[in-house]
């Protein structure tokens, strides 16, 4: 009777503490979802309250904005100019707390570059390589965003060679640099460069992030390599992608992971209206 009666508080108890354990998540996911950027403290300010640990600080604080961030993502809520303003405040004093901090650096590239805030990612990017001067990695992703972003292939060119000089580097590195001085602005380099990436990430959720945004660019550069094809044979580019499919070239034009649409420019770069980036439902 005894054991009994003691097996059924226990269940009881076990049901109360499921209970209120959904009670808690539920209000939780509900603050998370109306929840808006916090005050970063300075870092000035943020090293007096580490109390020496500015490492494990460091590490509280880049697990707070990543979280921010992929609750952001999980809901699909595009983010709002102080959104943006709490993740680049963040990052710069996680990594003034820790520069030598690799992770906030490859958030940024991830993340902040892709959404348009370039300037803000390279900004970043150059104060981890004045600490992180060791680290090929660092030139790698600046060189990308001048390449990629703002078409700057020389520029680029530049710090992906002095990214080829450092210990531990690629070999494909001098001939990537090559390449984006004379070719400029090919999706191949880019798959390049994502490749490379892919290689040092061992965040499943930012792995899946860029699988996605190679397979892109990969189909993106299999409609360039057709288009070459047509101005062999027909001393012009396509009027658009589609003609591409008109004219036997392909099948079927790929599709944009991302749920976009191709657009051929001029230059016969192949682009998408998805921009390479995940749709956000709007408010």
């Amino acid at each position: 009777m005894g054991r009994l009666l003691l097996l059924i508080t226990l269940l009881l108890s076990l049901g109360a503490h499921i209970f209120v354990s959904r009670q808690v998540w539920d209000t939780r996911a509900e603050a998370r979802r109306s929840g808006e950027a916090a005050y970063v403290l300075p870092s000035r300010f943020s090293r007096i309250l580490a109390l020496g640990y500015q490492g494990l600080f460091s590490d509280y604080l880049f697990l707070k904005t990543l979280t921010f961030y992929g609750e952001r993502q999980m809901l699909q809520k595009p983010l709002s100019e102080d959104d943006w303003h709490y993740l680049v405040t963040s990052l710069d004093v996680v990594t003034d707390l820790d520069p030598y901090f690799f992770d906030p650096y490859i958030f940024a590239e991830g993340t902040m570059a892709w959404e348009g805030k370039i300037a803000e990612a390279n900004k970043l990017l150059e104060k981890g390589w004045r600490y992180r001067d060791f680290d090929w990695r660092i030139p790698y992703f600046i060189g990308f965003n001048y390449f990629y972003f703002l078409q700057d292939y020389e520029k680029g060119g530049n710090y992906i060679m002095e990214a080829a000089k450092l210990s531990g580097s690629p070999r494909f590195l001098p001939t990537l640099a090559a390449r984006l001085t004379y070719y400029g602005g090919k999706s191949e380099t880019a798959i390049l460069f994502l490749k490379g990436m892919l290689a040092d990430t061992e965040d499943p959720s930012f792995r899946a992030t860029l699988e996605i945004r190679l397979l892109a660019l990969e189909r993106a550069a299999e409609l360039e390599k057709m288009i070459e094809r047509f101005k062999d044979d027909h001393g012009r580019s396509p009027n658009q992608v589609e003609e591409l499919v008109a004219r036997g070239y392909i099948d079927v034009l790929p599709i944009d992971p991302y749920g976009g649409q191709w657009i051929l420019l001029k230059s016969g770069r192949v682009f998408s209206t998805s921009k390479f980036t995940t749709a956000r439902k709007k408010e």
